[in-house]
């Protein structure tokens, strides 16, 4: 990477912000260009946060990289989803190679966690997001150790399969509080499902954290979460945001305020009859007759059940978060 030169800033930016506004409108061009549904690259953060650019031999800012780190302590909710230190990095990159460029920032990166003290042992990661049609980054990335590991998806209003009946004996309906029990129950299920892919770690707490969410979002009219109930039983769920309830995945796709789905769960004696399918088509009629134009959510790549299935329900990928465990794995 002859010929361009990294640089760590802490509240600053290069070229006095005009240079850097170039850099982000070549790669507002770039994510244009591949997907339509990208949203504007946001500014970098600029408070107590470390910036990392890249110039070219000219000095032109080529890329740019804002470090931020979590520590989720014992007994928070944050453990349940990821390693308790995660290290991320906000890339953005522009000029005419992002490939070079991305290449000089992860090297970047790579040294500053190096020198960190404290927060790259055996149970941290280092993760970013990066366009999923963006091809130019999946070299790089692979180069420096890091795996694609999640998913987040979306689907514009009215994709999907037609409208579906559930098997005769199943009704799907609102959620409300007397299903606080056995819902947990189904996510809980989820969860220790999802621990095969090594993006979810049950704690001691998560039963009674779980419980806790739920029950607020149930007392909320109308819920947004719907059951499919056989024989009195719960078989399967899903959970929506409207608009409303999910701002902050605003910034994450272009045009209006997304939805967004957490959980869609179908027990695994009933996979396969149709219910999972009913419980989204009756999630998907509700958002498009409430007008919301798009809806996100997350899936791990390894789950060998949940892409074949979104994908058939009109969800495509958005952004991908690749990751490096440990940290220093990251090369």
């Amino acid at each position: 990477m002859s010929g361009y030169v990294a640089r760590v800033r802490r509240g600053d930016l290069p070229g006095g912000g005009t240079e850097f506004e170039r850099l982000m409108e070549s790669a507002a061009r770039r994510w244009a260009s591949v997907d339509p549904l990208l949203p504007v690259p946001p500014r970098p953060r600029r408070s107590g946060d470390t910036l990392l650019t890249v110039s070219d031999e000219a000095g032109r800012p080529v890329a740019a990289g804002t470090m931020r780190y979590s520590w989720y302590q014992p007994g928070e909710v944050g453990r349940t989803w990821g390693m308790p230190d995660q290290h991320w990095l906000t890339p953005l990159v522009g000029g005419p190679e992002p490939g070079r460029a991305l290449d000089s920032l992860l090297t970047s990166w790579r040294e500053q966690l190096e020198a960190l003290p404290t927060g790259t042992g055996s149970e941290s990661s280092a993760l970013l997001t990066w366009p999923a049609r963006d091809l130019c980054g999946v070299v790089p990335l692979q180069r420096h150790g890091l795996q694609p590991y999640s998913v987040l998806a979306v689907r514009r209003r009215g994709r999907g399969v037609p409208p579906v009946l559930p098997p005769r004996d199943v009704v799907i309906r609102l959620a409300d509080r007397g299903d606080l029990t056995e819902a947990v129950s189904l996510l809980m299920e989820q969860h220790r499902f999802e621990e095969h892919f090594g993006g979810v770690f049950v704690q001691t707490e998560t039963a009674e954290q779980t419980r806790g969410i739920l029950a607020r979002a149930l007392s909320r009219r109308p819920s947004w979460i719907w059951v499919a109930e056989r024989r009195g039983r719960l078989v399967g769920l899903v959970w929506v945001s409207p608009p409303q309830r999910a701002r902050w995945a605003a910034p994450l796709v272009s045009g209006s305020s997304p939805a967004h789905i957490g959980y869609g769960v179908v027990t695994e004696d009933e996979r396969g009859a149709g219910i999972g399918t009913a419980l989204v088509e009756q999630a998907h009629q509700a958002l498009d007759s409430n007008g919301a134009p798009a809806a996100l959510l997350d899936y791990s790549l390894m789950n060998p059940v949940s892409g074949p299935f979104w994908h058939r329900m009109g969800y495509r990928p958005l952004w991908t978060t690749w990751e490096a465990r440990p940290a220093l794995a990251l090369r």
